[in-house]
């Protein structure tokens, strides 16, 4: 696939949305020890991050993984009323609230997580076969719904069906280490584009296949992007003041997608996530990448 070529201007997203409960902590516990936070405050996440920032940034986003109901389902939905992302989850087959990841900011704005899957986690093929998975779409897929124990074979039954025509945007997250070699062979051989870091990259390297596009986020060193074995755009980083780093991928693989649709080429798409996700990091919590306005005015 000619990536630059692809140009939809809509996302459906599989992954999962939660409410990130943010702690600042001058530096993580020691085992069975305390530390005292600075500050604390509650911020919708996840998935949401990716979809708010492509929202933003023009593209219709539906948003098809349940929520539930309970405070926090409403707290999602009233974030994804407000970043115009369509709530397209069929809510027949999970139960409880949405679920909560307790994050862990510290100084040099690392974050460390600690998560509780909810009604999001919850999948079935039957809830998963009812969406529109159609050619002139990319398709999110993130790591954790293929290692929790209440998704995964929803999953895997999904990917074994030939439902899926979208093109896949698949970010293994921090879950990569526990995917099957099952399931990355048939993402590595299946996915459009690969979102990841180094040490993601490294664990999937022997199942990406020459065919699948492969956007490697390097933090401050910026981001390549790598096709056939080959790189073949690169974006250099710039160092930027640290408020908060807590999904900042996410922001760089919406903007990537979002610049590619509005008719931008792989540098200056890449070049545009980057400005992004650097955007992003000087602000508090998730669900904050840039406008075009915003975006544009960056030098």
């Amino acid at each position: 696939m000619q990536l630059d070529k692809f140009r939809p201007e809509r996302i459906l997203s599989l992954a999962s949305g939660l409410v990130d409960q943010v702690t600042y902590v001058p530096h993580l516990p020691t085992p069975g020890g305390d530390v005292l936070a600075t500050r604390s405050f509650s911020r919708v996440g996840g998935a949401l991050n990716l979809e708010a920032t492509a929202s933003r940034l023009g593209m219709n986003v539906g948003h098809c993984t349940p929520l539930g109901k309970g405070p926090r389902a409403d707290m999602i939905r009233e974030a994804m009323a407000r970043e115009n992302v369509a709530a397209l989850g069929v809510e027949d087959y999970s139960t409880g609230d949405s679920g909560l990841c307790i994050t862990l900011v510290e100084p040099n704005g690392q974050r460390s997580f600690v998560t509780q899957s909810g009604a999001e986690g919850i999948r079935s093929f039957e809830e998963l076969k009812q969406y529109d998975y159609s050619e002139d779409s990319w398709l999110i897929v993130y790591g954790y719904e293929l290692v929790y124990p209440t998704s995964k074979t929803a999953f895997e039954e999904l990917f074994a069906s030939g439902l899926i025509k979208s093109k896949i945007v698949f970010d293994p997250g921090p879950t990569t280490a526990d995917l099957s070699d099952e399931v990355l062979t048939w993402l590595g051989q299946n996915a459009s584009l690969i979102s990841c870091n180094q040490s993601e990259a490294e664990r999937l390297a022997a199942f990406v296949s020459a065919q699948c596009w492969l956007l490697l986020r390097k933090g401050s060193q910026g981001a390549e992007l790598h096709h056939q074995g080959k790189i073949v755009a690169v974006a250099p980083g710039r160092r930027v003041p640290v408020v908060d780093t807590n999904g900042a991928g996410d922001v760089h693989t919406g903007a990537f997608i979002a610049a590619l649709a509005a008719g931008n080429g792989l540098q200056e798409s890449l070049e545009l996530a980057c400005r992004a996700a650097e955007f992003s990091i000087q602000k508090e919590g998730g669900c904050c990448g840039p406008t075009w306005d915003e975006l544009l005015s960056i030098r």
